[in-house]
């Protein structure tokens, strides 16, 4: 799986979703205007997210989680279609919903829920199976059909290609699938109107011609680097043209490699061994070692290294002529200044100062802790402490963190996500309101700080799904955990209040605090406010009864009839 990941989510791919994060992250906090173009193609890249959140490395779901930003369609999360669902099955005693129009959208995320099952977290599934689910209920096969299509939509959408890799662990029936298209088209069997919609997605039928493609771009990329050089002794810092031309020695020797491949190499003068250049032989691997070193930070190389056997196997040979007193020492000096371990117990060696290099950076996040109060390292402050920082957490997420450091860092309250430093930031921000004000009780949109008396709602609202130790903290605090539920007024009730009050008074320009009806004025408000992000439609709606969106070239007139500011 690690290794299919790592081909999945490639440098290309990362450095494209980091470049639309930034512009997320910026936009989202007000930091960056954007075109109407560009906010299109933001919102399409956060739906897209919401989308495919479950097929991304733990890292990015974190970056995800904690930017400011809703990934799911409005009124289609899934709770709000559970919640619907769940209401049908106490009204009528199941769940056999009919085909009907005011049912259609329910129904079709019913069935995809059915069809996607395994996809599901565990106690969505459980949820859904309470309510009496059929997990075998009847679905045609055109609409599996093109629930799997959107499904590789998902994938083009992040991967920029449609080439799953088989048995692949994240959706092993999307895999699965994409084979069964192949074949199916192989046998003259798939629907011409399918054929072309994959088609037009960019889908791959022949695997084969797609890995020739990439032996010639190779073979291209070798043949320049021998026109310019008159030689084909590549170096390591072109990782992965090296490892292509390990993979043609290595097919060579096991005959696997073909006859016609062979003779297009050989035309470039291809080295298939080292043997009969020694030297040159020795010169090119060392390259090969520092730009590993350069890369990784020492030169410790796995003997079954898959990136580079050749690098691994050269490595072991170093120490075993070195111990046999057999290896020259111009060549020793030079490994010697790369910091190469001799010791065949390398890898012992290396945890050993692995160990020391984690204590000493723990007691670095533990002074930096004492000094700014958390665990959050800015870039600008130590940025070889703030990657480390990133590494624990990426190695917590992998599975790769020992409990006891984990312990360790736990002591010290480090946020293993950024949705977790977020929150101690906001606690930190709630502490420092109660020292000012003596209780914690945040005013609704308070200036100093308008996000805390949200997250103090969100808190509240969420207390069983709060760890023991957070609920401690924030009792320490003298927290009121009295939870006022806000009353959410549906936007068609308000309308029909804003036709009742034009009917009555003759125009739409309410009074803003209008002590009639507070809630129903600052709904007004936030529809001019809102006028270019709101729906069509519901603009529609508004201009049929004349709504007057610029309130303030007209408050002359209204304050001189009530005396009453407009906002």
């Amino acid at each position: 799986m690690a290794n299919l990941d790592k081909a999945l989510f490639n440098g290309e791919f990362l450095e494209r979703w980091y470049q639309n994060y930034h512009e997320c992250k910026a936009y989202s906090r007000g930091n960056k205007p954007a075109a109407e173009d560009v906010e299109d193609e933001l919102k399409k890249w956060v739906y897209i997210q919401g989308r495919i959140r479950h097929m991304l490395p733990p890292e990015l779901r974190s970056k995800l989680s904690a930017l400011d930003i809703d990934f799911e369609e409005k009124g289609h999360t899934w709770e709000s279609m559970y919640r619907q669902l769940a209401s049908y099955a106490q009204q009528n005693g199941h769940v056999c919903l009919p085909s009907d129009q005011r049912h259609e959208d329910l129904k079709d995320w019913l069935i995809r829920q059915v069809i996607g099952k395994r996809l599901l977290a565990q106690n969505q599934f459980q949820r859904l199976d309470r309510l009496g689910v059929d997990w075998g209920m009847f679905i045609s096969r055109d609409y599996q059909w093109e629930q799997m299509y959107l499904r590789l939509k998902d994938f083009h959408d992040i991967f920029s290609h449609c080439r799953v890799p088989q048995n692949w662990p994240k959706d092993k029936q999307l895999a699965l699938w994409v084979l069964v298209q192949r074949r199916m088209r192989k046998k003259d069997k798939l629907r011409e109107d399918r054929e072309q919609k994959l088609s037009k997605l960019g889908f791959v039928w022949d695997i084969r011609a797609v890995r020739a493609s990439r032996w010639e771009m190779f073979l291209q990329q070798l043949t320049a680097f021998y026109r310019a050089h008159g030689h084909c002794r590549v170096p390591g810092k072109y990782e992965k043209l090296v490892g292509w031309i390990e993979r043609q020695r290595l097919a060579r020797k096991n005959n696997s490699l073909s006859v016609e491949r062979v003779q297009r190499l050989d035309e470039i003068d291809f080295t298939w061994s080292c043997e009969g250049d020694r030297e040159k032989c020795w010169d090119s691997i060392y390259t090969q070692l520092r730009a590993y070193q350069q890369k990784h930070g020492h030169c410790f190389v796995p003997v079954n290294y898959k990136e580079n056997k050749t690098l691994g196997t050269w490595v072991g040979t170093q120490r075993t002529l070195e111990a046999r007193g057999k290896l020259d020492l111009s060549k020793k000096k030079k490994l010697d200044e790369l910091g190469f371990v001799w010791s065949r117990d390398a890898k012992s060696q290396l945890n050993a100062a692995y160990d020391a290099q984690w204590v000493a950076n723990y007691e670095k996040l533990k002074d930096h802790k004492r000094v700014y109060g958390s665990c959050q390292v800015s870039l600008k402050v130590d940025p070889t402490l703030q990657r480390w920082t990133c590494w624990q957490r990426r190695h917590f997420y992998q599975g790769k963190l020992s409990q006891d450091r984990i312990s360790l860092l736990n002591e010290i309250f480090f946020p293993w996500s950024l949705q977790e430093e977020y929150w101690m930031k906001m606690y930190n921000a709630l502490a420092a309101f109660r020292d000012k004000f003596a209780h914690t009780e945040v005013p609704s949109q308070w200036e100093p700080n308008q996000p805390l008396a949200a997250w103090v709602y969100k808190v509240k609202s969420s207390k069983a799904e709060l760890s023991p130790q957070k609920i401690e903290l924030l009792d320490k605090l003298g927290f009121n955990w009295t939870l006022i539920r806000k009353t959410v007024v549906p936007w068609h009730d308000m309308y029909d209040r804003l036709v009742r009050f034009k009917q009555e008074h003759g125009h739409t320009r309410v009074p803003a605090n209008w002590p009639e009806d507070p809630k129903f004025s600052k709904w007004v408000c936030r529809m001019r406010h809102k006028r270019g992000k709101l729906d069509p439609g519901r603009i529609s709606l508004l201009q049929a009864i004349e709504f007057t969106w610029n309130a303030k070239k007209s408050t002359g007139a209204l304050k001189h009839h009530n005396q009453t500011q407009v906002c």
